[in-house]
């Protein structure tokens, strides 16, 4: 089993990313988040909101890695990903809008249309429900391991607490949110995407 996924191009990442390979969709976070976010801020001009526009594209990423066909590069796709998700957003924007106008003037309001970003607002809420029953220390040491990528030696030299017990809480950790989590089938790593946006 490959052990350095820095060395990989973008279809071997796509290949074993299909494979459900949550290094693979590690190395991709890391590879390409910093531009992701700043994609999204250019056009959107607010931190926030090109945070939970990115959110959504890994989160789109790994929900329908099966599907993903590589046309030039895994940059300029989720380049794309984040145009049309910003797309989707102003047109819920403008949706939202007409919707208040109508019922100030007392007008029967269009149907609604299925949102996904609903969707994501959804089990952001029931992750922050989840991550809110962690201990301090334990959310603490989770979020430097799976966001930070911090090894456990690295943790226990920043908190002051033993290896062993960065590896309780961790393990934890990952207990509560597989419990809570089990039946979205999600990967743990995309959790820890939407458990950063509520720090």
């Amino acid at each position: 089993m490959i052990q350095d996924y820095s060395i990989l191009d973008d279809q071997q990442l796509i290949d074993y990313l299909k494979e459900g390979n949550h290094l693979a969709f590690n190395e991709i976070y890391k590879r390409f988040w910093r531009m992701s976010i700043n994609t999204a801020f250019q056009r959107l001009k607010s931190k926030e909101m090109a945070e939970e526009v990115v959110q959504e594209v890994f989160v789109s990423l790994f929900i329908r890695r099966a599907s993903i066909q590589l046309k030039s590069s895994l940059e300029a796709y989720i380049r794309l990903a984040i145009k049309n998700r910003i797309i989707d957003a102003f047109r819920a924007q403008k949706s939202q809008e007409q919707l208040q106008i109508a019922e100030a003037n007392n007008e029967e309001p269009s149907p609604a249309q299925p949102d996904e970003a609903l969707e994501y607002k959804e089990l952001r809420d029931k992750i922050k429900s989840s991550t809110d029953k962690l201990p301090e220390k334990c959310r603490e040491v989770f979020l430097m391991s799976r966001f930070e990528h911090l090894s456990h030696q690295e943790i226990s030299d920043r908190t002051g607490i033993s290896i062993s017990t960065v590896k309780k809480h961790i393990n934890k950790a990952l207990k509560i949110l597989k419990e809570d989590f089990q039946d979205q089938h999600l990967d743990i790593l995309i959790v820890c995407l939407f458990v950063f946006s509520q720090s």
